[in-house]
């Protein structure tokens, strides 16, 4: 007998989607700041954009929930062949990209080198050494070898996420039983492991990506897992997870948590229940979420989130070697700043598409088909 397919749940799509473009005017408004500009929206106004590196985390919620939906039954005797053909089929999907874009990064170095060398020296040579592109390049940045940005800052919670899907082939067997006292209690492990995360830091966020991150990610992964088995149970139920004011409540208390800069892992459970509302939501917001420019943005968001440091990296030298010593006494006005950012939008945006067509997919059949 073949085994049941996988339902795909569409609304989850848009979601990484949204959560790549606020990572973007994240990334975006850290460097206006670095260069010295104001940030893209005031502090005192509402610090939603500066603490969207929070949306990484939603990131992890949803793999956690995803990868558990996919594979939670193939992985329950965990079978060599099974295992096997997991892993393949997430090394697929993760390392083709990566590589791709590592090489860009390359070019881009060497360019840099080539044309500006004084400059590339001076704000440049320390986030490119040969050693730091290996320990990329292999997925080791959140081990603890390096602790600063360097070559593709963002691509950490990629590798987070590749060593924490070897952790879950022991994880998802453990927890894909609908157990209630077992997801309780781990969702309440996890949450005290990203209070953990929080006092480590000076600051006492969860903006921790080097040592920490890989831990970062089990913790909201095992959420995510533990969020699917809610879902399991209330799928063929009438609740109030299905209703369109729910849906909106948690939106709205994520929103408020970044808004306001409350204590980072408050909008944990908020991503949570955003995910499991949007995977039953039959309404307004599922209607919404399944709009072709949504389901698109879902579809390249693994290629934005990782090419839009490329792009915002060129801006930056664009800003050193052509805007700041042309205008050394500009104030810059917020057309400026708008202009720049739907300039980098369109070239994210658009250049995602062509790598999630051409690169992203593309290697990821064949290389599917090459293991078959």
């Amino acid at each position: 007998m073949k085994p049941k397919s996988i339902t795909y749940i569409s609304s989850l799509t848009p979601l990484r989607g949204i959560a790549a473009i606020f990572v973007v005017l994240f990334h975006y408004d850290v460097w206006l700041m670095l260069r010295g500009f104001p940030r893209l929206v005031n502090t005192k106004y509402s610090s939603i954009i500066t603490s969207s590196y929070l949306w990484v985390d939603f990131f992890f919620i949803l793999s956690g929930f995803v990868i558990c939906h996919a594979y939670g039954k193939k992985l329950e005797n965990k079978t060599i062949t099974a295992v096997k053909k997991y892993l393949w089929a997430r090394f697929s999907r993760l390392y083709p990209l990566h590589v791709f874009i590592m090489l860009l990064f390359v070019v881009q170095t060497i360019v840099l080198f080539w044309l500006f060398p004084e400059y590339a020296i001076e704000k440049w040579q320390w986030t490119r050494t040969v050693p730091d592109f290996f320990i990329h390049l292999f997925f080791l940045q959140t081990s603890g070898i390096i602790d600063r940005p360097v070559w593709n800052v963002g691509s950490w919670s990629i590798a987070a996420e590749w060593w924490t899907y070897i952790f879950a082939i022991a994880l998802i067997p453990l927890l894909n039983k609908s157990k209630t006292h077992l997801s309780i209690i781990f969702t309440i492990l996890a949450l005290l492991g990203y209070v953990y995360i929080a006092y480590k830091n000076p600051n006492f966020t969860l903006d921790e990506f080097y040592g920490l991150g890989t831990l970062r990610c089990i913790f909201g992964f095992t959420i995510g897992m533990n969020v699917y088995q809610a879902y399991k149970t209330l799928i063929n139920k009438e609740t109030i997870w299905r209703k369109d004011w729910l849906f909106y409540i948690m939106v709205l208390g994520a929103l408020s948590v970044l808004h306001f800069n409350l204590f980072n892992v408050l909008v944990i459970p908020f991503f949570g229940g955003f995910i499991l509302c949007a995977s039953l939501n039959n309404g307004l917001p599922s209607r919404l979420l399944n709009s072709k420019p949504l389901l698109f943005l879902g579809d390249i968001s693994y290629s934005i989130y990782l090419i839009h440091l490329f792009w915002i990296y060129l801006w930056v030298m664009w800003l050193d070697l052509y805007f700041i010593p042309k205008n050394p006494d500009s104030t810059l006005s917020i057309s400026h700043k708008i202009l720049w950012l739907f300039t980098l939008l369109a070239l994210i945006i658009g250049s995602s598409y062509l790598t999630y067509k051409y690169v992203e997919i593309f290697a990821q059949k064949k290389l599917r088909q090459r293991k078959k």
